[in-house]
């Protein structure tokens, strides 16, 4: 086959088959079950320890139509609501501190440096020691894993502002609060938002990793009363279903919002208005 053949087809398929995230994300999708399928099928050895892909449907389908999931999930949001919601004000607030401040920047720099180093596993045991079996220790570890990430990025956000632009605006007096909010507060809502962002994913993961541990409710909860059943099928479904809701989350909330957060990026006008 000439090299021209290949050329040809890949020009008659559409440009979104490879520009498209959204449509690239769901070939990958469909590619990892059909090579998932291949391995089933091929190497029987696999058969005994893990499951098909079409158990994996079965077993989510029963969950949905049981609806047991509702009230764990439920749980599970709420333990996220306030896990997150702590670390999206503090986080913030000790990013703007630390970033503005010279002093507060030398006092707590290095605590988000070791924030975010010490390994989550080790917050949600210790959240558990502290505050035992319940709803506090998946919110609380949530909170404390999410915060120095979140603070960081703001942190980081302050740091990058564009000296220039506050020495022009100076220099043609333009008024303090319309600095703040079209130089600063424009400078640093890309990466507060990059930080909100993956302080919510860590959120769910820490929670959930936290419910596993020291819970009575929550997915991680059911993750772990399938593997004590040792069914496979039934902890995959979980997984299936937790993952298919931060999809949901990723492009039908927070890519929608921020579409609109950041729309002024479209405008090429420049002004100070």
């Amino acid at each position: 086959m000439s090299t021209s053949q290949p050329r040809r087809l890949a020009n008659a398929l559409p440009d979104s088959l490879f520009t498209n995230r959204s449509v690239v994300f769901v070939e990958s999708i469909v590619a990892l079950v059909l090579v998932w399928s291949v391995v089933y099928r091929v190497l029987p050895p696999i058969q005994e320890s893990f499951v098909s892909p079409t158990e994996v449907v079965i077993a989510t389908r029963d969950l949905l139509v049981s609806m047991v999931w509702v009230e764990h999930f439920l749980a599970s949001l709420t333990h996220v609501a306030y896990g997150f919601g702590i670390a999206l004000f503090a986080g913030t607030a000790l990013g703007i501190l630390v970033g503005w401040w010279d002093f507060w920047e030398k006092a707590f720099q290095d605590y988000l440096t070791i924030g975010i180093a010490v390994p989550s596993l080790f917050v949600a045991i210790f959240s558990a020691m502290w505050f035992g079996l319940g709803a506090t220790t998946p919110a609380a570890a949530a909170a404390i894993v999410a915060t120095p990430y979140l603070a960081t990025n703001v942190y980081g956000g302050i740091n990058n502002i564009d000296n220039d632009l506050l020495k022009m605006a100076n220099a043609f007096d333009v008024s303090r609060l319309r600095v703040i909010r079209r130089v600063i507060i424009q400078s640093v809502l890309p990466d507060w938002f990059a930080g909100l962002r993956y302080a919510l994913a860590l959120s769910w993961k820490i929670a959930s990793l936290a419910e596993y541990i020291a819970a009575e409710q929550g997915i991680g909860f059911m993750i772990r009363f399938e593997m004590r059943v040792l069914d496979l099928a039934g902890v995959m479904s979980w997984v299936v279903f937790f993952t298919v809701f931060l999809l949901f989350l990723e492009y039908g909330v927070l890519a929608q919002i921020e579409k609109r957060v950041f729309a002024w990026r479209q405008n090429d006008s420049v002004g100070w208005s």
